[in-house]
């Protein structure tokens, strides 16, 4: 049941609203607008692998479902910038008109396929991501082998519908443990070729232009621009030869990430930097060029050992140097993926009910 409660009283605004199977597993619930999206896996409870869709302003609450009649849906929905819903398919048994090992673009309203990508040798594991380049979004996500594809929103792998814009080498040496939560993305800016430089001296300005600083005033900033764009996959375990780590060797995991190029008119990956040692890095936050990275840390092997702990890492997005950890101040691990940043504060929950902030400048110089 959909229950749609008051931010201040917890009470129902809405009439509960039957949404779901009964005992399914679903995750990953997103609202857009006046609907409702949520994803289903594992043919939990005798349902359907899908997507459901509930229409928060109809009178009786419609809902719209898609079942895959294949493969589970990995990790969250997400959307182009003209609102086509995204979502990434796993492996799984497939009935004849099902999907796997796809990556699949419906219409939000009606939940019809509009255009699919698909490939035996690319297993899903990680939610599609959506980001901007020029004119064109690009869906990125990473498959079971280690791999990073980008796929063209507008035309899902071509004619045939297996044909990525670029295909990465793999990035994991154990597929069978591969399985990143998702990737990140953030742009670096870097001052315009054409930014107007602050005037030297004092004294009236030409007509028509701003008129000077006052004495003492800080120098107008310089316009600025997108400059490189990156993406940041989380690996679990050892990484595969020839790819380097920026700091000592990688027996747990990494953050790797991979600059986005654009040569001639063509997309491709190229690796920029690798972490230090991480255990089991889960998806970064970026806040002004750092990324906050956790070491999630693990449970107690057994009775006679005690857990590792979670470490958050802030580290220069361009390099990859680190620029502070929180040491041992967090004594206990990350069970999922609880991340999240407001208000100049960088915010962690772990397993044994705590939650920890650490603040930042809110500028970074």
């Amino acid at each position: 049941m959909l229950h749609v409660l008051g931010l201040a009283s917890g009470k129902d605004l809405q009439k509960p609203a039957l949404f779901l199977p009964p005992n399914s597993k679903w995750s990953d619930p997103i609202a857009v607008n006046e609907t409702m999206y949520a994803a289903t896996s594992q043919n939990c409870g005798g349902s359907p692998n899908g997507i459901w869709a509930i229409d928060l302003a109809g009178e009786n609450k419609p809902v719209t479902a898609f079942t895959t009649n294949g493969g589970g849906i990995v990790g969250g929905l997400t959307f182009t910038t003209d609102g086509t819903l995204i979502a990434a398919i796993g492996a799984g048994p497939v009935t004849p008109g099902g999907y796997t090992n796809a990556i699949v673009a419906f219409d939000p309203k009606t939940l019809k396929v509009k255009d699919w990508y698909t490939s035996p040798t690319a297993e899903f594991v990680s939610s599609p991501l959506v980001f901007k380049h020029n004119d064109k979004d690009i869906i990125a996500a990473a498959t079971k082998d280690g791999r990073v594809l980008l796929l063209d929103a507008s035309s899902l792998g071509g004619a045939n519908h297996a044909t990525p814009l670029f295909a990465s080498r793999s990035f994991t040496s154990s597929p069978a443990t591969f399985a990143p939560e998702a990737l990140a993305y953030w742009e670096e800016m870097v001052p315009a070729p054409n930014a107007p430089a602050p005037a030297a001296g004092a004294g009236a300005g030409a007509a028509g232009a701003a008129p000077p600083a006052a004495a003492g005033a800080p120098p107008p900033a310089p316009a600025m621009q997108p400059g490189t764009r990156w993406l940041l996959l989380p690996v679990a375990g050892p990484l595969p030869s020839g790819v380097a780590a920026t700091s000592g060797a990688i027996t747990n995991g990494a953050l790797v990430a991979l600059k986005v190029v654009n040569d001639g008119g063509k997309l491709s990956l190229q690796p920029g930097w690798v972490s230090r040692d991480l255990t089991t890095p889960m998806t970064p936050l970026i806040v002004n060029g750092v990324v906050f990275a956790v070491s999630k840390g693990k449970a107690a092997a057994a009775a006679a050992t005690s857990a590792t702990p979670a470490v958050v890492y802030a580290l220069n997005g361009v390099d990859g140097k680190e620029l502070w950890n929180s040491g041992t101040t967090i004594t206990s691990y990350v069970p999922g993926r609880s991340l999240w940043s407001a208000t100049g504060q960088v915010y962690v929950g772990t397993f044994d009910g705590s939650v920890y902030a650490f603040g930042f400048a809110m500028e970074r110089k």
